[in-house]
């Protein structure tokens, strides 16, 4: 078994034995006062915290290190022929390919 499962096993099996061994009746102040079991009111409150945290402590989802980029572009005839000539680009072009 992995230790996530036993602690998890562990600790609901501890969470059994406090609420069962709270069944006894309690006063409970909402609005006004309402007579009920221990039981139902540590259970109320423990769903509350397991949701409370989760909506907490969820896993946000991690952006990549670093951003790659993709060329979907498929050079033609007409462009390699364009780049195998490169004493009829100008200079300016000539620094634009440099750059890139």
């Amino acid at each position: 078994m992995k230790p996530k499962t036993i602690i998890i096993s562990v600790l609901l099996a501890l969470l059994v034995i406090i609420l069962f061994n709270n069944k006894e009746e309690a006063s409970f102040w909402l609005f006004g006062d309402i007579r009920t079991s221990k039981l139902l009111i540590l259970g109320i409150f423990f769903l509350l915290g397991v949701i409370v945290g989760g909506i907490l402590f969820r896993r946000k989802p991690k952006h990549p290190k670093e951003y790659g980029v993709s060329n979907s572009y498929q050079t033609t005839d007409e462009d390699a022929e364009f780049l195998k000539n490169e004493d009829d680009l100008t200079d300016e072009d000539r620094e634009y390919i440099r750059r890139d």
